[in-house]
């Protein structure tokens, strides 16, 4: 039979493909990998149609500055007082005069020299300075170290306000005529508060502990 021309034959159904090459029937044989083992096609992973915004991370709190205990206060209160006490021998404690005789003869009007005083002088003065070293090394030591040397402050609080009681009790004699000034108090309070702040240092590690 011959075949209309423009029209092609139709492929024989029993015609053999061409052979294919090594690398082909390879290529066949590998399993597939987006298929599971039995041959089945796996399920293909959800994919976002969005972008989530990447939200920054929360910076954490700052911590919380150390409260500070009365005892570290008390501990300043008493190195302030020591310095004070320290620096109280080198203001003026009392101010005395005495008669001026030869100015009395000549011009016959009584008249007095004024002198000053200052806490350095001995003996009351080596005793200040030994009471306001020892206090301040109690408070440093109570700093540095522990808190329980702090309340033996006290100590050497007392002893200078008993030789600053001395001392204004034994103002003068009868030819001399001697009043106190403004640095013998100064030197009082330094040594009243020492011995306050010893004290109240001293109550406040024989109180109970809070459950």
């Amino acid at each position: 039979m011959t075949t209309p021309p423009g029209d092609d034959p139709l492929p024989d159904g029993g015609a053999v493909p061409p052979p294919r090459s090594e690398a082909e029937r390879v290529r066949a044989a590998a399993p597939d990998p987006a298929s599971a083992p039995d041959g089945t096609a796996l399920p293909r992973p959800p994919q976002a149609w969005f972008t989530p915004p990447q939200v920054p991370p929360t910076p954490e709190p700052p911590e919380p500055a150390p409260h500070r205990s009365l005892g570290e206060y008390l501990c300043a209160l008493v190195i302030g007082a020591a310095a004070l006490l320290l620096l109280s021998v080198f203001l003026p404690w009392t101010t005395w005069r005495t008669p001026d005789l030869g100015r009395a003869i000549f011009v016959g009007v009584s008249e007095s020299q004024g002198h000053t005083t200052y806490g350095l002088a001995a003996p009351y003065g080596d005793i200040i300075v030994l009471a306001g070293t020892v206090a301040l090394g109690l408070a440093l030591a109570g700093r540095a170290v522990h808190e329980r040397f702090v309340p033996y402050a006290a100590i050497p609080g007392a002893l200078s306000l008993l030789a600053l009681f001395h001392r204004g009790m034994t103002l003068g004699d009868g030819s001399v005529t001697e009043s106190i000034t403004w640095g013998f108090w100064v030197a009082v309070l330094a040594s009243v508060a020492l011995l306050a702040l010893g004290l109240a240092a001293l109550a406040r590690g024989t109180q109970p502990a809070r459950s």
